[in-house]
């Protein structure tokens, strides 16, 4: 039987039996980590907050059998903004569930974990637009996932990307207007090519092409640090992002459903 220690982000939690959790975690040195919680409805107060999701704890394991069993857990950073909230604290459910999905177990974590752990910083603190903290994790998580795009310049003609245009999402680039109209009035685009590819475009203006240019080669510790004032490229921004990321890891979230059923509601009670 093995033991260890390491300081790591609850990223979910799910019922197991009548009075066990299984702990979905993030470590920096460990990456993905499933562990049992035993006994987690008989704990006390303090103990049960440590493994809390979107928790970063310090936790102490041991292993038997080849599963990993929880010995000990202190909290040391619990947003507890994110449970005043319940956009925000659906939105931290998504980006938990993608940063568990772009980690591995026994690897290093890497950039994905610092990123996710910004993000809850940013609403806990109620700082920054959702659309922005949302589509900035979502972009660069599609970045560190290996899917880097070209949006400097057109990928047929140079240009800069200074003019309305399109993200080719399943290519990775960014196409002119001029560029895209004259293709298409030669060979129009189809929905699936012949080796069933997607062409896949997002409409983009000058403002949301620079804003998804920035988040993709930003330094780590400045990706959120950008403001898209205006309406229409803020809502081109959010829907590339989320278009890319979904399309290059090839699956959806239950979690980002949940949050547009949630935003669904909400816009209805609003128009009451």
């Amino acid at each position: 039987m093995s033991h260890f220690s390491t300081d790591c982000l609850i990223l979910a939690a799910k019922e197991r039996g009548e009075n066990d959790k299984l702990l979905t975690l993030l470590s920096a040195e460990h990456g993905r980590i499933y562990a049992i919680l035993k006994g987690a409805h008989s704990m006390h107060r303090r103990e049960v907050a440590a493994t809390e999701p979107f928790t970063w704890s310090n936790m102490e394991f041991y292993e038997r059998g080849g599963v990993k069993w929880i010995k000990s857990a202190t909290a040391i950073e619990s947003f507890p903004g994110l449970r005043y909230d319940m956009e925000r604290l659906f939105l931290a459910a998504y980006l938990c569930e993608v940063a568990a999905e772009l980690s591995d177990e026994k690897q290093p974590a890497g950039e994905i974990l610092p990123l996710t752990l910004n993000a809850l910083h940013m609403l806990n603190a109620g700082k920054g637009e959702i659309a922005i903290i949302k589509g900035g994790f979502e972009m660069r998580a599609a970045c560190i996932g290996g899917f880097m795009p070209d949006l400097a310049n057109c990928r047929d003609c140079g240009c800069p990307a200074d003019r309305d245009g399109f993200l080719d999402v399943m290519n990775g680039a960014y196409v002119c207007r001029q560029c895209l109209s004259r293709r298409t009035a030669l060979h129009p685009l189809p929905e699936v090519d012949e080796l069933g590819g997607r062409t896949v475009l997002c409409p983009l203006s000058p403002g949301s092409a620079a804003a998804l240019r920035y988040v993709a080669i930003a330094p780590a510790k400045r990706v959120f640090a950008f403001r898209v004032t205006d309406e229409r490229e803020l809502s081109e921004f959010s829907r590339a992002a989320e278009s890319y990321l979904l399309h290059h890891l090839e699956r959806s979230f239950q979690t980002l459903e949940n949050l547009k059923k949630l935003a669904a509601i909400t816009r209805q009670r609003k128009g009451q």
